[in-house]
């Protein structure tokens, strides 16, 4: 799977609950959350608003302690040039949320993958998005 990394882990303004969340219970599920070392919920940071939100949904919490997946973050930068790519390559809009796991897939083509086919399920329309891409390409505060 791929987080939301914000701005950067480094900054803390992110949505990367499953690399530095801790165990916590939060709209009556228990799951990794962002929260201070009292259990305070801390804000979380993404482009995307569909991102933006302090902790995951348990099953992705179990599939990650079982072994069963892998989880990896994309910062906001590395998710609007996979969105631009896509757009300029093929004319497809992709939602933001679906293009921070398009940021991954393009870094996976580069390695390991190199010359393999990969699937990706493109969600979601980018169509809802176009004034986020276009404050975020202006330069402007994204997630006001």
């Amino acid at each position: 799977g791929v987080e939301a990394g914000g701005l950067g882990i480094e900054t803390g303004k992110h949505a990367s609950a499953m690399a530095l969340g801790q165990v916590g219970v939060l709209h009556g599920m228990k799951t990794y959350l962002l929260q201070d070392e009292i259990g305070n919920i801390q804000l979380a940071h993404s482009i995307s608003a569909g991102l933006d939100y302090p902790g995951v949904g348990p099953e992705h919490a179990y599939l990650r302690d079982s072994g069963r997946a892998k989880y990896v973050s994309v910062t906001d930068k590395e998710c609007m040039d996979a969105l631009m790519e896509l757009c300029r390559m093929e004319g497809i809009i992709p939602a933001i949320e679906s293009a921070h796991a398009l940021a991954h897939v393009f870094k996976m083509a580069q390695g390991e993958y190199k010359g393999k086919t990969i699937i990706m399920c493109l969600s979601g329309r980018g169509d809802k998005d176009v004034n986020t891409v276009q404050k975020y390409l202006n330069g402007e505060e994204t997630n006001k």
